[in-house]
């Protein structure tokens, strides 16, 4: 895990009482009959988001309130520390940044201090959330279509210069390798983690002329095994990168990963996350994150094939249908990709 921000109270630094409940809480241990029971069933990406909450919180009463960090873990949240936290929250957050931190934090509280009552905090939580303003009406405009375009203009003006000089530089190789993801996101919207975990000698599977991507349990928020078809559109791309793009950018012969950074190893999430934000911002004129690819592919798919929405579901790898109708609707997995690749087509082709 990547050091935390000064803003954040390190592990080692929590107060001894927090740390032996954090490990009793969420680490697999014989003393507990059922790990559903405790936090050692989530995902290593949902203990990150806990953990990290929980640090916030000690490292705001650590510079702001250090008398309230020696009381016992019990009394320490409370709501006069809380009220004063959010404050300190709001002064650099969205209000639903704030409540998705307090619904991490109630969530974490539960598990190493099951004894106590935490639900006046999900209030708290869910009263600020009701009431956080909706996002400015630009970052919602922009379309899996437009997504989708621009990373093959990307992938386009890098052949182009390389056609051009004779050759593939570093910048013709990255930008091909941006947009290749920016392209293969706006079809295939797959989460931060799964993403940059992917690898050329495990998850790509090539059938005739068409490629497939089999992700393991492992790999997934869900712990459920994807299979997520590349469109047809990619197979030529994707093929010239393996072959020329990718092996131009330093050090992609030393490992697996699919998309190597310049620095000698696999691109991490927070790499490929700020990547597609600056080349976004570039060529739409706004810094998409990945969460707003996979928004963008359920609100595409709910206005151009609103009969079949369910479908939504299983393309971004959700349990269940409510989770998708409220976050990612604006308007089995294999059959998910290819009904918005085909959804990406058709928008492209009727603009």
């Amino acid at each position: 895990m990547p050091p935390l921000a000064k803003k954040h109270l390190q592990f080692a630094a929590w107060p001894e009482e927090d740390r032996a409940r954090w490990v009793a809480a969420f680490e697999p241990s014989d003393v507990f009959v059922d790990d559903a029971q405790s936090g050692a069933h989530l995902a290593a990406a949902t203990k990150i988001g806990l953990r990290t909450a929980y640090a916030r919180y000690l490292g705001f009463l650590a510079s702001d309130d250090i008398e309230q960090l020696r009381h016992a873990l019990g009394a320490r949240v409370d709501r006069d520390s809380i009220k004063s936290f959010v404050n300190h929250l709001r002064q650099s957050c969205r209000d639903t940044s704030v409540a998705s931190t307090l619904y991490k934090l109630r969530m974490g509280l539960r598990l190493m201090c099951p004894a106590s009552d935490w639900s006046w905090l999900n209030t708290i939580a869910k009263r600020i959330d009701a009431h956080a303003k909706p996002m400015p009406p630009r970052s919602q405009e922009v379309t899996s279509a437009q997504l989708f375009a621009l990373g093959l203009q990307l992938m386009a003006e890098a052949e182009n210069s390389a056609l051009v000089t004779g050759r593939i530089s570093k910048y013709d190789a990255l930008t091909y390798r941006d947009g290749l993801i920016i392209a293969l996101l706006a079809a295939v919207p797959l989460r931060k983690r799964t993403l940059a975990a992917l690898t050329v000698n495990q998850h790509l599977i090539k059938i005739g002329d068409d490629w497939l991507l089999d992700i393991p349990a492992l790999d997934t928020k869900t712990r459920r095994a994807m299979e997520c078809p590349i469109p047809a559109v990619l197979s030529g791309p994707l093929d010239r990168y393996l072959a020329a793009f990718r092996t131009a950018i330093t050090g992609a012969s030393t490992h697996p990963g699919l998309w190597p950074s310049a620095k000698g190893h696999p691109m991490g999430g927070g790499a490929i996350y700020d990547a597609m934000r600056r080349r976004t911002m570039v060529g739409l004129g706004l810094p998409i994150n990945l969460h707003r690819f996979r928004g963008a592919a359920g609100s595409l798919w709910s206005i151009l094939d609103p009969a079949n929405v369910l479908g939504v579901k299983d393309l971004l790898g959700h349990t269940d249908f409510g989770t998708t109708e409220r976050h990612y609707m604006g308007g089995r997995s294999r059959l998910a990709g290819r009904a918005l690749a085909k959804a990406l087509w058709s928008s492209e082709n009727n603009a």
